[in-house]
């Protein structure tokens, strides 16, 4: 199995993953990127509006493979 990293941030602020996770392929890497995408969204909604949320997996040697994101807006009608 690879180690890949799941750096997070919202907008220009990345926090680097230092630690990394072993996956046994792509498949798998995806579903943890996207697991972590909707734990950082959990937290992000108890803030302000107008994030931009994203992971972006490394591999061993440092090349972006996948990047997931999402935008949390609110609109009021009021």
């Amino acid at each position: 199995m690879a180690r890949f990293f799941f750096d997070s941030g919202d907008g220009d602020l990345v926090f680097e993953d230092e630690i990394g996770v072993e996956c046994a392929g792509l498949e798998e890497v995806r579903r943890a990127g996207f697991e972590g995408l909707v734990d950082l969204t959990r937290e992000s909604l108890k803030s302000v509006d107008g994030q931009q949320l994203f992971i972006e997996v490394r591999d061993e040697n440092g090349a972006k493979i996948l990047r997931l994101s999402l935008s949390l807006r609110v609109k009021s009608n009021v």
